[in-house]
């Protein structure tokens, strides 16, 4: 009875709405309007889904490919390049391997190393990953095999101002000299002889005669030492020892060529031998160079402004050498590298000058904020010597031996209060040089003419 009741009531109330128009104020007893309904709102666009990462991978300056199993197979010492396609973050792992890993130059898009197996008689392996945003990565695996590290090739910088290709095989105590010419002339090494000279290997060509002077010494990635070059402007072409630096520890980043050097250069022309003493700087992340081209030697900061020569510098088709141009006109000015020798910038350059033809080599070492003495170095000099130095604060030392020996004692001092800090003079009554050193390197240039010594240098590694 109360079920019907109330749905008796409902129904009436429902057509009381539909009559009254379905509010109070009637005025109407129209049909019963629509009610609205606001659309859904359309689905925000999806982001692209990002790129696949891409990574290429070099051996030795030549693209590689993967063994059948996936596998990158590499010697101890040659270079490993790897490009990404975007920014990474890289991780590697040798496990329990015999492989460890030495960094060249790497950044967020290329990955820059070498490897060392120290086993004689298995090989290593080692993994890559380059993690990407979004999750993207991927992994590369390398098979390293056995052999002495320090094997492969090298750019020299000799001191008769000439550049080369230097191919060395300790292993099997060989070597190769290639200039940039193309010609070749190799030969033999001997293994050193002593504990006492345990880096020193000496160099065996048809070149030489008299006094064998030439050998070769492994500072990590590099090699010091002296060899049988061409004279400068000979004719008939004959050959003399002279100092080399062989590097394959370029700095291949633009951006960390920026530095201060203290830099020696020596030139050679038909009439003779030059010196030049200079504070270079380079800066804007490796795009510009300043000289002080003063005949005093001063800071590059305190250098007068019309002593200041400033060269764009761009990079070379040669991975590792960058140009100098003239940035008014772009007239290459010359070629130079940065190599890192025991964690030092150095400043390397050899070659033609387009200039006026003359052949220069120079090099530049950090510049410092003291000068500091060393008990021990051994180098190689201009002269066709082989030399022993002992350095302090007031005394430069050299023992040279050789068809030209020759004994130094020269007293060393501080330029002057605008001058570099870490270039001394070095002096004994007619001789007259000057002195400069990094962590590993020890340079002696002749000063400059009318000196007689304009053309020497002495460079050496201080053990």
């Amino acid at each position: 009875m109360r079920e019907s009741i109330g749905t008796a009531f409902a129904a009436a109330l429902l057509l009381g709405l539909a009559g009254c128009g379905g509010g109070v104020g009637g005025g109407g007893g129209g049909p019963l309007l629509p009610i609205a309904v606001a659309p859904a709102p359309a689905p925000a666009p999806q982001p692209p889904a990002a790129a696949e990462l891409k990574l290429t991978v070099e051996i030795a300056g030549a693209a590689a490919t993967p063994d059948g199993s996936g596998k990158y197979g590499v010697l101890p010492g040659q270079q490993v390049t790897i490009k990404a396609s975007d920014n990474v973050a890289w991780a590697g792992d040798a496990g329990v391997s015999v492989v460890t890993r030495t960094d060249v130059d790497t950044t967020v898009t290329q990955w820059v190393s070498r490897f060392t197996n120290s086993s004689k008689t298995q090989t290593g392996t080692y993994k890559l990953v380059a993690n990407a945003s979004e999750g993207r990565s991927k992994e590369l695996n390398f098979i390293v095999q056995t052999g002495d590290y320090r094997n492969g090739d090298y750019t020299v910088f000799a001191a008769n101002g000439s550049r080369h290709k230097l191919s060395i095989d300790f292993e099997k105590a060989t070597y190769s000299m290639t200039d940039t010419a193309g010609n070749t002339t190799s030969g033999a090494l001997t293994p050193p002889s002593s504990p006492t000279y345990d880096g020193d290997w000496k160099v065996q060509n048809s070149r030489i005669t008299g006094t064998n002077v030439s050998s070769f010494w492994v500072v990590g990635d590099n090699i010091l030492g002296g060899f049988p070059f061409e004279k400068p402007f000979s004719t008939p072409v004959s050959y003399a020892a002279a100092p080399l630096v062989a590097t394959r520890a370029f700095v291949l980043t633009q951006s960390k060529l920026d530095g201060t050097y203290d830099r020696a250069r020596i030139s050679f022309s038909a009439s003779g031998g030059e010196s030049a003493i200079a504070q270079i700087q380079i800066s804007g992340g490796g795009t510009v160079m300043k000289q002080c081209t003063n005949q005093i030697i001063y800071r590059i900061d305190s250098c007068p402004a019309g002593s200041v020569v400033t060269s764009a510098v761009e990079a070379d088709a040669e991975p590792g050498m960058w140009q100098l141009k003239n940035p008014a006109d772009g007239t290459l000015l010359g070629r130079f590298g940065v190599a890192m020798i025991d964690g030092d910038k150095t400043y390397l350059s050899a070659g033609t000058s387009p200039a006026d033809g003359t052949q220069v080599l120079a090099i530049g070492v950090p510049a410092a904020s003291e000068y500091v003495g060393f008990m021990t170095g051994m180098g190689w000099s201009t002269s066709g010597t082989m030399d022993m130095t002992i350095a302090s604060l007031t005394q430069y030392q050299m023992v040279q031996t050789g068809d030209n020996s020759a004994v130094f004692n020269l007293a060393v001092n501080a330029l002057g209060a605008s001058s570099p800090v870490g270039i001394r003079s070095a002096e004994s009554g007619g001789d007259f040089f000057f002195t400069m050193r990094s962590k590993r390197l020890d340079v002696l240039i002749g000063a400059r003419s009318p000196s007689a010594r304009a053309g020497f240098l002495h460079l050496g590694f201080i053990q």
